[in-house]
């Protein structure tokens, strides 16, 4: 059995990992995004770099609180585990085989066969749920996940969308690799994505061009008095 989503391998650290990985992606955007807006560039080629500041903004943030990561050769990528899963964070590129080209580098590749860390005396946990975390039955949800998966540890990809002008969405999935060296990702979820714009009044008005002005209302004033001030 393989597993078939990121919160069945990530368990009780999903809602925490989520939040994080939001606030990291949301932050290296906008950081990107005005950069790329004071350069006056006319091309992307200078924000599209930001995947690698993407993958240590990530491994920083989860170090900083006590997760360990692994380093993929032979691009030397350092990253992070949480729950003795990879965690990939990825600008996908704008091609329709993006995805499932993923692994067509060495070192992406071996993000499919990384062996789990050694066990250490204290795991850290996003958890603000400590019921949570100890529950036996996420226990019993995860562990067969990963008796299944071998000898390699889960990789939960993190796909973030954007442009220059726009971060579109961020999506989570775990990545899986078949023998032809394709990908495919299994339980995909929506992480973040942006508010719908929400149609104000005035979309609701009729143009000048389309619909008929509405006349002032005009009544007759009242007879005046015969006083003085009349």
């Amino acid at each position: 059995m393989s597993p078939d989503s990121p919160a069945e391998v990530l368990g009780s650290e999903a809602p925490g990992l989520r939040d994080l990985l939001v606030e990291i992606v949301r932050a290296r955007h906008a950081r990107a995004a005005e950069a790329h807006l004071v350069a006056e560039s006319r091309y992307a080629m200078g924000f599209g770099s930001q995947w690698r500041d993407l993958l240590d903004d990530t491994r920083d943030a989860l170090k900083a609180r006590g997760f360990r990561s692994c380093k993929l050769s032979p691009g030397g990528h350092e990253i992070p585990v949480v729950n003795d899963c990879l965690v990939y964070v990825w600008r996908v590129p704008n091609s329709p085989n993006a995805v499932s080209e993923f692994a067509s580098s060495p070192t992406r590749r071996h993000s499919f066969t990384t062996a789990p860390l050694d066990p250490a005396l204290w795991e850290p946990s996003l958890s603000d749920e400590e019921e949570l975390a100890q529950d036996p039955t996420y226990e019993g949800e995860v562990g067969p996940v990963l008796q299944a998966v071998g000898d390699s540890m889960p990789l939960v990809l993190v796909l973030v969308a954007s442009t220059p002008r726009q971060l579109q969405s961020i999506v989570w999935a775990v990545a899986m690799l078949h023998g032809d060296g394709t990908v495919e990702l299994r339980g995909q979820e929506v992480v973040w994505e942006p508010e719908p714009v929400i149609e104000g009044n005035a979309s609701r008005v009729e143009a000048f061009d389309s619909g008929s002005p509405v006349l002032p209302k005009v009544e007759p004033r009242k007879e005046e008095g015969s006083g003085p001030n009349a």
